[in-house]
């Protein structure tokens, strides 16, 4: 049975630069505290996380179920992944077709794919690390004092 329209959940295609950042936090638990959210990492991403503390935080949120891997195997992906690898790395051409053929949100702190994301499917359907932080606070999963420290300890 398909869950009605109310009740299903963003789903939000998560890029490197988003993840790097929260596992240079060590907040990956944000993601699984966020209502109405489900969090997909493209492997292509997967494949980008390169320090081993990170890789492991990475399985361990993927294990627990905060993240969840997905491959990018659907034909129409591939084509769209094919076009965007001129121009963008691989995991940022990942989340776009992704984003694109499945009407997903794109989750990205780089700017020409915050451009491409705008352009191509609307700023809607964009979320970067300050509004995925500004989500965690408005739901209670954040305080805004975490917030604050996390702005003077980490550039995002």
């Amino acid at each position: 049975m398909n869950p009605s329209p109310r009740t299903r959940n963003i789903c939000v295609a998560l890029d490197a630069n988003i993840l790097i950042t929260l596992l240079n936090m060590n907040r990956l638990d944000i993601m699984a505290g966020l209502k109405g959210y489900e969090f997909y990492v493209p492997d292509q991403v997967v494949e980008e996380i390169h320090r081993k503390v990170q890789r492991e935080r990475l399985r361990e949120a993927i294990k627990a179920g905060w993240l969840k891997e997905i491959e990018v195997t659907d034909i129409a992906e591939m084509e769209i992944y094919a076009q965007y690898r001129h121009r963008f790395g691989k995991g940022e051409s990942a989340c776009l077709a992704v984003g694109r053929n499945r009407k997903w949100i794109v989750a990205t702190d780089d700017k020409a794919v915050k451009r491409e994301v705008s352009t191509v499917m609307g700023s809607g359907n964009l979320l970067d690390t300050g509004a995925i932080l500004a989500i965690a606070v408005k739901q209670g999963v954040l305080t805004s004092a975490e917030l604050k420290e996390l702005h003077e300890n980490f550039s995002f």
